[in-house]
Formats: structure tokens, C-alpha cells, sequence
């Protein structure tokens, strides 16, 4: 039979043994541990929300980089298609204002022959033949509309370069050159050739041809 124990012995006993749980390692840490992770979830980026997020902006990257690079290809296709097309006008104009200026002077000066009295005609053209081709000549260049001019220029250029890609040369392969009859010209050289043709016939007009 075992003594009667006091309240004090018993006291003790309850708060020794209270005393060697809390000394146990990692007790009280793995409770608090364990609450903390249960509440606010891991330390460690575990949480669902995280990769999420980080995918949405690794997604959102990529898109504006293609819309850069889009947009880089749209420029550099523009700013090509203008040079091109600024190339192309410089090489038309420099084969064209030559060929266009001299067909011009054709015009003016057989216009203003045709209008003038026939008395003054006569004294500026000695011969009733170079008048009459001189008339002639007025009406053909007058008949050309300005679609039918470029056309002719056109034709022209591509037959001369066509034959000199071929090493081939002929009469009226350059565009200031022509057969002489303005009747039968598809070149617009051939009314330059007959302008200045008819001018030698006639020395009181003085005509500068040369740009």
C-alpha cells in the first residue's frame, strides 16, 4: 500500500512532466510550422496563384514580341517598296524628259509655223515643198494625244534595249533617230529627225534641238 501523496508532490509531478514535453526537440517548431503552412501556405512559392502568373507574363512577353518583330517587317517592306519605287521613277525620268523635251519643241515650233499668214510663212520657207511638209508634219504630232506619246516612247525604249541586250544596231534603234517619214514612224525620234531635217531646208529659223 503506497503513503498518501500531498497536493504539492502531486503539483510537482504534473509540471515536471509538463516541463519534458516542451524540452523534446522540434516540438513545439513542427506545431508552429505545421499551423503556418496550414494558414498561409508554403514558405516556397507552392501556392497554385504563382505559376500562374509568372506563365500570363512569359506569355504576354512573347506577344508583344512578335507584334515588335511584325511590325519591323511592315516598316522594312515599306520603307523597300519606296526606295524601288523613288529608283524606278529616277530611271524613267532620266530616259524620258530628253525624248519628251525635243517632242515638244516638234510641237511648238511646227504649231507656230502652221498659224502663221501665208505671207509670212513664205518668207521665212522658200520652197512650197518643205511648207507643205512642214504642214504636214504639224498635223501628224497634233493627231498624238499624250497616251499615244507615251506609248510610242515606250515601245521605242524596249525595242532599243531589247537589241542592245542582243549586240544588234540598226536604223532607229536610238530614240533621236528615225526612217524620215513621218507617215510611217512608230518612234517618236523619227518627228526629232524630221524637225531637224525640214530646219536645214529652211536657215532663217534658227531652233536649238540640243537640251
Amino acid at each position: 500500500m503506497e503513503p498518501p501523496q500531498d497536493g504539492s508532490s502531486n503539483f510537482a509531478k504534473e509540471l515536471y512532466e509538463e516541463s519534458f514535453q516542451l524540452s523534446k526537440p522540434g516540438t513545439e517548431s513542427s506545431l508552429s510550422l505545421g499551423n503556418l503552412e496550414n494558414d498561409y501556405g508554403s514558405f516556397y512559392g507552392s501556392s497554385d496563384e504563382e505559376p500562374s502568373e509568372a506563365y500570363s507574363m512569359k506569355k504576354d512577353t512573347e506577344n508583344r514580341r512578335e507584334k515588335f518583330h511584325m511590325l519591323g517587317y511592315r516598316d522594312g517592306i515599306s520603307a523597300g517598296q519606296e526606295a524601288a519605287a523613288q529608283e524606278g521613277y529616277n530611271v524613267g525620268y532620266k530616259e524620258s524628259v530628253l525624248a519628251g523635251y525635243k517632242f515638244g519643241i516638234v510641237r511648238g515650233v511646227s504649231s507656230a509655223l502652221a498659224f502663221l499668214p501665208d505671207e509670212l510663212r513664205e518668207k521665212v520657207i522658200d520652197e512650197q515643198e518643205t511648207r507643205d511638209q512642214f504642214k504636214k508634219l504639224h498635223s501628224s504630232v497634233h493627231d498624238i494625244s499624250t497616251e499615244t506619246a507615251l506609248k510610242l516612247f515606250y515601245g521605242a525604249l524596249t525595242t532599243k534595249q531589247g537589241k542592245e541586250k542582243s549586240g544588234e544596231e540598226g536604223p532607229g534603234s536610238s530614240l533621236g533617230s528615225g526612217s524620215g517619214s513621218v507617215s510611217a514612224t512608230n518612234d517618236l525620234g523619227s518627228y526629232i529627225t524630221e524637225l531637224s531635217s525640214l530646219l536645214d531646208k529652211s536657215p532663217k529659223i534658227k531652233v536649238r534641238l540640243d537640251a
